[in-house]
């Protein structure tokens, strides 16, 4: 370096094109694909590295045939130097096969593939000729991860022969008359899966056949088995060495399959993450996972009925981090009697009746000292039970003093009254909020640690005092209350919806300019999307 690009070091001329390709590449790798596509249009050097290997990760390539010929998708991508990784194909007609030219094309770099069936899409199944789907097959041979969830009928016999192996398919999801049975045999194609995930059916045999070819080597297994008759569980009576995630929809309540779920997971010593779909989780099935499965870090319980001694048995749990309850009523006494949770970390509810919430959050605090990260989804919708009367916001206030992440979604119009003392909160670093409104009726005091603020509404509504008073601005809200954050995530349909929209993002970033602001769209989204969001 000589003197002259000293002085212009020391002059402040240095600019973010100066940085290096391998930091510039780094720095991008942060950015969400919204903010990737807006940093794209800058020059040709912003768009080689906003759309880099490594950011291609975390961008999905939907083709929907259902809805645009796949000629269309050929002409756009044809000459694209993207290496697009991960692919949503949503199937239709692709008589002159460019939606194969597609496919063949990011051959070398597609790691995910899902091929689902567009919700709008006349047809409900996709006839296909053995060639075709042998062409097709030959696309995915360094696919890791593949999801079929879509109707698919061969015009014509296939001869198994004629498939190529797919050795680096890791993980496989087959939903519904997906390829299954002579069609394509999984078992030999796909040699080296260790994450399946299958729907049982009653009649269908071919899918527990893939499950017990591989349960040597499998470390991960999803089961859903909502709509099948109890002697289709044949899985339970093989062994899974490997196996370290289970996930079991079960909802039918039957005394001899619990026996038989019970007696399987107890031969499952090496689980991780185990979660639980029932109408039932009985005291012994909770206590064989306590005793038979004490590795677990993630344990999530989604039914009608839980025992009352529950928190109690799985506070045995010596590696428990993460606790995960649906649809439960909690007293304070299901806790007063817990011995400490050792490692226990992250506390979600979902649909969760929380009686005597003051004296529930006291007790928590002292059973799980070292939770930091706390999810609520409220039980009832449109306002029939919310937190602006239940007093659990308050309750949280006063006693979870460590937690540093706080997230609730409700169905309803929140008052902002219930944050009065948020501020108790010393360690809260990051706040999400899903609800229905907002109702600016009091100003939030001072949260001095919060960095990054999710704020998930549909309307900002003024207070409904009499005499009426001057409604606050969002950006009077947020930079008043929330004074270091550095992130702030707002819906596009809340601000699109006033007029003062641009004003009040030019508030935000006057009074925060070194805060960080993200719009989000979000689509339509049903009661599981919104626990999701947690």
């Amino acid at each position: 370096m000589d003197c002259q690009e000293i002085y212009a070091y020391q002059d402040g001329s240095l600019i973010i094109d100066d940085l290096p390709n391998e930091v510039f590449e780094r720095i991008v790798s942060y950015l969400n694909v919204e903010d990737c596509k807006v940093a794209s249009l800058v020059n040709h050097r912003w768009s080689q590295f906003c759309f880099s290997r490594i950011v291609l990760g975390k961008v999905l390539l939907e083709i929907n045939c259902a809805q645009r010929d796949a000629y269309y998708y050929w002409t756009v991508l044809e000459n694209s130097i993207r290496c697009y990784r991960n692919v949503v194909l949503k199937f239709a007609f692709d008589d002159e096969g460019y939606l194969l030219r597609v496919l063949d094309k990011f051959q070398d770099s597609l790691v995910w593939i899902s091929i689902e069936q567009d919700a709008d899409a006349r047809l409900l199944h996709t006839e296909i000729s053995s060639t075709y789907l042998t062409r097709m097959l030959q696309t995915f041979v360094n696919v890791k991860v593949l999801t079929i969830k879509t109707i698919m009928e061969l015009s014509d016999s296939v001869d198994g022969s004629e498939l190529p192996q797919l050795d680096k398919l890791e993980s496989i999801c087959l939903y519904t008359h997906c390829m299954e049975g002579d069609w394509v045999n999984w078992t030999q194609m796909c040699r080296n899966l260790k994450r399946i995930g299958i729907p049982l059916q009653d009649g269908h045999v071919g899918f527990p056949k893939l499950i017990q070819h591989f349960c040597d080597q499998v470390v991960h297994l999803s089961i859903d088995a909502r709509f099948v008759e109890r002697d289709s569980l044949n899985f339970v009576h093989e062994e899974f060495p490997k196996l370290r995630k289970f996930r079991l929809l079960y909802p039918i309540s039957n005394p001899p399959v619990a026996g038989l779920i019970k007696s399987f997971i107890c031969r499952l010593s090496n689980l991780t993450e185990i979660s639980l779909f029932a109408n039932s989780i009985t005291k012994e099935t909770l206590e064989a996972i306590t005793k038979s499965c004490n590795q677990l870090q993630m344990v999530s319980l989604d039914t009608n009925d839980v025992p009352i001694t529950a928190f109690s048995i799985l506070s045995k749990l010596p590696q428990l981090r993460q606790l995960v309850l649906h649809k439960i009523t909690v007293e304070p006494a299901m806790v007063t009697s817990t011995s400490c949770f050792p490692a226990l970390r992250r506390l979600t509810c979902l649909s969760i009746r929380i009686n005597c919430p003051d004296a529930f959050f006291q007790q928590l605090n002292r059973k799980i000292p070292l939770l930091t990260e706390l999810e609520l989804l409220d039980r009832f919708r449109f306002g029939i039970s919310n937190f602006n009367q239940n007093g659990i916001v308050a309750a949280i206030c006063a006693h979870m003093i460590n937690l540093r992440r706080l997230a609730l979604v409700d169905w309803a119009i929140l008052d902002l009254s219930i944050f009065e003392d948020l501020h108790l909160l010393k360690n809260l670093e990051e706040l999400r909020v899903k609800c229905i409104g907002i109702n600016a009726n009091k100003t939030v005091p001072r949260c001095e640690g919060v960095k990054k603020l999710i704020l998930d509404i549909e309307a900002h509504k003024p207070t409904d005092t009499i005499p009426p008073v001057s409604r606050l601005t969002l950006a009077e809200i947020i930079s008043g209350a929330f004074p270091n954050l550095k992130s702030i995530e707002l819906p596009k349909q809340l601000l699109d919806k006033t007029k003062c929209s641009e004003q009040e993002i030019a508030a935000l970033r006057s009074a925060m300019p070194d805060c960080t602001l993200y719009r989000r769209t979000r689509p339509p989204m049903a009661d599981k999307d919104y626990a999701a969001l947690l």
